[in-house]
């Protein structure tokens, strides 16, 4: 069945590598990072003009504090208007992951992913190898995009050995939180029999979910499934169907919790 197809990782632009200098967050543990997050938040959000809130969070990045670290990585990467600060965000992005930031370390999977995880901002070779390392620890900490990316990876053996038993368990956890196109490509696994054993019963469930919830491609697929299923098949599998909804009822479209 050509329709049955996976989705993959889709990449944006968010980059590596930390100069030899000790930097003020690696005085605080963990429980102080959260402290100073908080406390700097608060104070962040009550700006009303930008230009201030921008000095303000910059400062605080200076000091250490990892949200404003994040935050400004994202102003930097964002720009101006006129031109991006790509090697200042890269810096900022990875002092930050080296606190265990989950955000930063996806961003930086991202632009190694890309070729410009240097602090130079130049193009350059794509390392996936590292972006899988930042997938892994940024998923590690429950960071649902990472923990598709990375089942990504391990689906098709980019920057690792190839392990689909592994990366249908990161879909899962993907779509335990509602990352519906986990959902889809759960669906097309147990299709193919790969990384768990083949059943189309539960093939069929799962894309008549992931339809549920708008992914094009299991619309697309959910007919000529059913077309290979006899009328028995059809109604278990649609039983399996109302089970998995019950259980994913709040990241369906409000509008599709109740149809039939």
């Amino acid at each position: 069945m050509s329709l049955i197809n996976k989705l993959t990782a889709k990449l944006s632009n968010k980059s590596s590598a930390s100069a030899a200098v000790i930097w003020p967050e690696t005085a605080f543990t963990c429980e102080q990072h959260a402290v100073r997050n908080t406390q700097f938040s608060q104070t962040y959000h009550a700006y009303t003009d930008p230009q201030q809130a921008f000095d303000f969070c910059r400062a605080q990045a200076d000091e250490g504090v990892v949200m404003a670290l994040y935050l400004l990585a994202l102003q930097y990467e964002q720009g101006d208007g006129q031109q991006h600060y790509l090697s200042q965000a890269v810096s900022c992005y990875q002092r930050a992951a080296d606190c265990g930031h989950p955000e930063s370390l996806f961003n930086l999977a991202l632009l190694h992913l890309q070729g410009q995880g240097q602090l130079q901002g130049k193009l350059g070779k794509p390392n996936a190898v590292l972006a899988f390392s930042y997938f892994e620890q940024a998923a590690e900490q429950g960071l649902v995009q990472a923990q598709y990316n990375l089942a990504s990876m391990l689906d098709q053996g980019s920057g690792c050995f190839q392990d689909q038993t592994v990366a249908f368990s990161w879909y899962n956890k993907a779509a335990q939180q509602g990352y519906t196109q986990a959902w889809q490509n759960i669906a097309v696994m147990y299709y193919r029999g790969e990384g768990v054993k083949a059943d189309k019963l539960q093939a069929y469930a799962w894309t008549l979910l992931a339809a549920k919830a708008g992914v094009d491609e299991a619309i697309t697929a959910e007919p000529e499934m059913t077309q290979g299923l006899n009328s028995t098949e059809i109604l278990v599998g649609k039983a399996q169907f109302d089970h998995l909804q019950q259980g994913f009822l709040a990241y369906l479209p409000i509008e599709t919790r109740f149809e039939g």
